[in-house]
């Protein structure tokens, strides 16, 4: 007769903590801080154009853009010498998306910042693949987009078919190809 009453409440107590671990486990694997990625991923973006590293911004891309990419060490270099000035202010925001089919997960963060620099003001976008669970050679960097803010409406397009690439956006490289 006690077992009967105390089944009920034994049952109440083992499926609360089992359901509140599952509830954190599922909040610390869906729920990343973006904002947190999207800044130190820019903040290393940052320091290695002020810095004039070049190693340092290629290390980023991931291993697939870097066999991807078109002529990756000239378009750092376009890089390095197009952004110019201490950086004084950004606002930014970003965007994530993802898929899981079949246990393949892929996530990806697109990110935009405007800059602005004691020379200029720059429109800094990029992509940053986080998760590829088939291809881990994707996860990484995959583009970066460094424009004058004022050149905004004519070379901006959050990445879309004008402008995405596999590493650097050079608008003298679109244009060529008859897609800017």
């Amino acid at each position: 007769m006690i077992i009967k009453r105390l089944l009920p409440f034994v049952t109440i107590i083992a499926l609360s903590f089992t359901l509140s671990s599952c509830s954190s486990y599922r909040s610390e694997v869906l729920f990343k801080d973006y904002d947190k990625i999207s800044d130190m991923r820019f903040q290393n973006i940052a320091t290695a154009l002020e810095n004039k590293d070049k190693e340092k911004l290629k290390n980023m891309f991931s291993p697939g853009v870097l066999k991807e990419a078109k002529d990756i060490d000239s378009n750092i270099e376009y890089l390095m010498n197009f952004f110019k000035g201490e950086i004084k202010s950004k606002e930014g925001s970003n965007n994530v998306s993802g898929s899981n089919d079949y246990g393949e997960k892929t996530s990806e963060l697109n990110c935009m910042y405007i800059v602005t620099t004691d020379v200029d003001k720059y429109l800094v976008f990029f992509v940053d693949e986080l998760e590829d669970t088939k291809n881990p050679d994707n996860v990484g960097l995959y583009m970066l987009q460094i424009i004058k803010e004022s050149d905004r409406e004519k070379q901006f397009d959050w990445g879309g078919e004008k402008t995405r690439c596999a590493g650097i956006y050079h608008p003298d490289n679109a244009e060529s190809k008859g897609t800017k």
